[in-house]
């Protein structure tokens, strides 16, 4: 910079490099050396206490070696079925009745070594649990640390007062993980996975003859609630169990709109409510009119998002889907879908005339005037013409994509 004097080189800047290249040398053959003696437990299927704090050791320098999480998990699964130390004191047993005392001995014995060990596996998880909290905030994004995460809740044993305490848990961990990144897809991942499990849960743990066989062959949320036997359930211990899963499906969908309000391109947030509403509007059994309602609800959320940031893909995709969602062949009032689509024209239009450079509102555009030349034979050609005009911009605004536009002016591709 100008003004400030250049420091020379001198023989001390040359001997502190020196001197830190050589502390780089000593870690590097330090962290070599630990990673050899890693392949050497493994070579040895050496799985005892020691073997496992060395992948401790080792992943806590690098969690990115999904080889040492595999062999963890190897270790951690052997250490489940061994015993526990127990230094508990025996029974005194009764001088009266020596068998009597010997059966309530083993039988006290056996439930105490059961106890011991799910206390211990326990301990277990929990220590990986934390060491997995800790790589994952250096590492947000690392698959491997994220599915040994998810490998030990599904092995944490249950607590008797309550089962799922440590999946609700990690759901609240999880929120505030996205709460610094919303559109992690790995932190998503898990709150769905934990979302289907809790489901899962709600499900096994009715006491109901008519859910019996429905958790085994429906493993998640959105499954389950399009289930027939969920979707007609009236009474009894049924509709509570449809009861719950609906506050799940809610909670999920309003978790999604917030992270929505707060950043509109969280493709994440979108993609979730794509998946969840359809499975809750055919959960509570709505009339076509009924969910029309629902998407006209949806397609005014999409808008605010479309005028806050034009050129965010991931609300025109989600635009998309509703279009798809308002033109299946099921709506028979092609007079009122024809109305619902010219108000989305008319909502692009005004919006391209502010952004005429926005790829998305000439395509968007593009494929709203082919589905009313299909829905309005009386001015087909004006909206072949119109769809005609947006493809031929499309091809100067975004030519990398040119001859997709081109195959859908020639009928080559479809929309």
């Amino acid at each position: 910079m100008h003004g400030v004097k250049r420091t020379p080189k001198t023989a001390t800047t040359a001997e502190a490099r020196a001197a830190r290249a050589a502390k780089d040398a000593a870690k590097l053959r330090a962290y070599l050396d630990i990673e050899r003696t890693f392949f050497e437990h493994r070579q040895q299927s050496r799985k005892d206490a020691t073997a496992l704090a060395h992948t401790t050791t080792l992943l806590t320098l690098n969690p990115e070696l999904y080889t040492v999480w595999n062999y963890r998990r190897d270790i951690l699964l052997h250490t489940f079925t061994q015993p526990a130390d127990d230094d508990a004191p025996s029974a005194t047993p009764d001088v009266f009745d020596v068998f009597g005392a010997l059966r309530t001995e083993a039988a006290q014995s056996s439930t105490d070594a059961d106890e011991a060990r799910l206390v211990r596996n326990r301990q277990l998880l929990d220590d990986d649990l934390s060491l997995t909290e800790h790589a994952l905030r250096a590492h947000p994004k690392v698959y491997w640390i994220w599915n040994h995460r998810m490998w030990c809740l599904r092995h944490y044993p249950a607590l008797s007062a309550d089962a799922q305490w440590a999946w609700r848990r990690e759901l609240r961990l999880v929120e505030r993980m996205l709460e610094l990144d919303a559109r992690n897809f790995h932190g998503w991942n898990c709150r769905r996975a934990i979302i289907d499990h809790l489901a899962l849960a709600v499900v096994s743990s009715a006491q109901c003859d008519a859910l019996a066989g429905v958790e085994s062959s429906h493993a998640s949320l959105t499954a389950l609630l399009t289930h027939p036997t969920i979707v007609a359930a009236e009474r009894d211990a049924a509709k509570d169990v449809k009861k719950e899963l609906m506050r799940l499906a809610e909670t999920e969908l309003a978790y999604a709109l917030r992270q929505i309000e707060r950043n509109f391109s969280n493709f994440s947030a979108w993609h979730l409510r794509s998946q969840l509403l359809p499975c809750v509007w055919v959960a509570q059994r709505l009339t076509p009119a009924q969910e029309e309602e629902r998407l006209d609800k949806e397609l005014e959320l999409v808008q605010q998002a479309m005028y806050t940031d034009p050129a965010d893909q991931s609300v025109w995709f989600y635009h998309r889907w509703l279009i798809d969602r308002l033109t299946t062949p099921s709506r028979e009032d092609r007079s009122r879908l024809r109305a619902k689509l010219g108000d989305e024209v008319r909502a692009i239009d005004e919006l391209h005339e502010l952004e005429p450079d926005s790829k998305w509102c000439a395509m968007s555009l593009a494929h709203l005037h082919t589905l009313l030349a299909q829905l309005d034979p009386a001015h087909a050609d004006e909206h072949r013409a119109s769809a005609q005009h947006r493809l031929e911009r499309l091809v100067e605004l975004d030519p990398d994509r040119a001859q997709r536009y081109r195959d859908l002016l020639a009928g080559r591709a479809r929309f």
